[in-house]
């Protein structure tokens, strides 16, 4: 009789240390602490990222994306980069904020684009909310552009550039076939589930992926199963630079491998870039900004729009 006791109050205990660390886990992706506005701009001028960002023209804004949910903006320009029609919406990674998206932004400037940063939901300036990883926010991102071609009349090239959940975003967005000349994926993933299911399969735990999941459709309705940037590459047409750290042991070089594969199995133009050294977000800070901006410069004129 003891034993059916002891054997039942470990199994009581090890269900509810699943549920709750399901929860957590499911809780740091779908309700993250997010980095202040304040920090991020520290660590991007202790890096070296900030460059002359200080002397470029700003504007803040707010778009209504999905739902009527407010997004703060940013334009960002010079008198190099009026007048060229080229237009750049740069989207941050997990935790991070339009201010984290100064590092690409410079680049851009180089070579004439006007750069527009915003925060994506639940992130920097933005009112709480549940993130999806890509999945909400390619609904979101489709009301930037819209905007973007509407408050700017001299739109002629637009492009979108992303950073790991930023890079999930910009790849779903495909599927809604947004009017854009081409797209930059740094360090992305070929679906949220996946990066889940490897984490824990690194030590051997990858069933764990399953009940971290349960857990966000039952807690947050998310299922992150949907947020699947190689699904919505399946037809592609759309040309895409991948950019991805050798390094990078949280998101692994060949989640932009195989999306490299799939965006180009139907024509469309494919470049693969994998920067030695770089781990997961710091391919721009590896590389330095004159080689990060030849990666631009010359996919850009590789497929004719420099």
């Amino acid at each position: 009789m003891v034993w059916i006791i002891v054997v039942s109050v470990f199994v009581f205990i090890t269900l509810l240390g699943l549920v709750i660390f399901s929860w957590r886990n499911a809780k740091r992706s779908i309700k993250p602490t997010v980095i202040t506005t304040e920090r991020e701009i520290e660590w991007n001028r202790k890096k070296g990222l900030w460059l002359d960002f200080d002397s470029y023209d700003r504007t803040d804004y707010e778009i209504e994306g999905k739902d009527g949910y407010i997004l703060h903006a940013m334009c960002v320009s010079t008198e190099k980069t009026r007048g060229t029609g080229r237009y750049v919406i740069i989207c941050h990674g997990h935790t991070s904020s339009r201010f984290g998206s100064v590092k690409y932004a410079n680049s851009y400037i180089k070579l004439g684009f006007t750069c527009i940063l915003y925060d994506a939901r639940c992130h920097g300036s933005n009112a709480p909310d549940i993130c999806t990883l890509g999945n909400i926010e390619s609904y979101d991102l489709a009301k930037v552009i819209e905007d973007t071609k509407t408050r700017f009349n001299d739109v002629r090239v637009l492009g979108l550039h992303g950073e790991s959940m930023g890079s999930s975003t910009i790849l779903i967005e495909t599927s809604l076939e947004p009017p854009v000349d081409f797209i930059v994926a740094d360090c992305g993933f070929t679906s949220c589930f996946d990066v889940i299911h490897e984490g824990y399969g690194n030590i051997h735990l990858g069933f764990l992926a399953h009940p971290v999941n349960l857990a966000g459709k039952i807690l947050y309705k998310v299922d992150l199963k949907k947020t699947s940037a190689i699904k919505a590459l399946e037809n592609n047409h759309y040309p895409v630079l991948f950019i991805h750290g050798a390094g990078d042991t949280f998101i692994k070089p060949h989640h932009s491998q195989k999306m490299y594969e799939v965006a180009g199995k139907n024509g469309a133009h494919c470049e693969l870039v994998l920067v030695d050294g770089a781990g997961h977000a710091s391919c721009r800070l590896v590389a330095g900004f004159d080689a990060y901006t030849g990666y631009i410069s010359k996919f850009l004129n590789d497929i004719g729009i420099l």
